[in-house]
């Protein structure tokens, strides 16, 4: 009996080291599949069998995103952070939901990381952010609705970045002149103008919210140029130059048979916010 039981310890103990020597583990059929199907590489101008052109859009999709997007790495991780970072009834970004996060590679106006939140395992986004890359000011996109808000920081140091200057220094008597100013990013801003010489200049607002200087009479004049944003103010003072027919007439015959200085009919081009932006052209 005795011997009956060691004979039987020992069995099982080699059944035991024989069974975990040869039976592999476990393989899933998902590694099954992924080591059977080798990921596609786009290639331009190849020519592949119809039934395969999903997985070639998709190649493309995939080496589109790398080309342009950043998905991961240092520079995304500090950028999301400074985004989790902020209140998320502002963001809509729910705090227990593990988003896909993706970063251009060029930055916004030199000067915003632009970030997008996707819904795990989706294409759809929820959440568009401008991130300022001296972390002082993020702004929320909302392009279904055409706006873009400030949800946390300060804007001083965004109106250093921007840029004020005239469409044109010289604007015929009873004709107009605008006021150009570049934002980074586009974010919303408010443009305010003052004649510091009424003689001369005047500022007329249309009926859509944009202002525009007029030449009253012959001779220069300055603009005060106000951007607000967020609480901030950057001015800048303009020259513009009034010219009655006779300065035209000069000018003309200088730029050797080019387009006539306007007389009057302003062509706004461009994207603004009721308070900006734009071109004159004088035709």
């Amino acid at each position: 009996m005795k011997k009956w039981k060691l004979l039987a310890a020992w069995l099982i103990t080699l059944s035991v080291l024989t069974t975990g020597m040869t039976v592999p583990s476990p393989v899933t059929a998902a590694e099954i599949r992924k080591a059977n199907s080798p990921m596609p590489a786009y290639k331009e101008g190849a020519v592949v069998p119809a039934k395969e052109a999903p997985a070639v859009r998709r190649a493309a999709k995939e080496k589109a995103l790398s080309d342009y997007y950043i998905t991961s790495g240092k520079t995304l991780d500090k950028a999301v952070a400074r985004l989790l970072y902020i209140n998320p009834e502002k963001t809509g970004l729910n705090p227990y939901v593990d988003y896909n996060y993706r970063m251009d590679k060029t930055l916004t106006g030199d000067y915003f990381y632009h970030v997008k939140a996707f819904l795990p395992g989706t294409s759809d986004a929820a959440g568009d952010y401008l991130i300022a890359k001296d972390d002082s000011c993020v702004f929320q996109r909302f392009p279904r609705e055409n706006r873009t808000e400030l949800q946390d920081g300060t804007t001083e140091k965004l109106l250093e970045k921007v840029e004020i200057y005239s469409a044109y220094k010289k604007i015929p008597q009873d004709g107009v002149g605008k006021v150009l100013i570049r934002v980074p990013g586009n974010v919303p801003h408010k443009l305010t103008l003052t004649s510091l010489n009424d003689n001369t200049l005047t500022i007329k607002t249309d009926e859509h919210g944009q202002q525009w200087v007029y030449g009253v009479t012959r001779g220069k004049a300055d603009v005060l140029a106000e951007v607000e944003i967020g609480g901030f103010t950057k001015s800048k003072q303009l020259t513009f130059t009034v010219m009655d027919e006779k300065d035209q007439a000069r000018e003309e015959n200088r730029t050797s048979g080019g387009f006539p200085i306007g007389i009057g009919i302003g062509i706004g081009i461009g994207h603004h916010h009721g308070h900006g932006g734009g071109v004159v052209i004088g035709i």
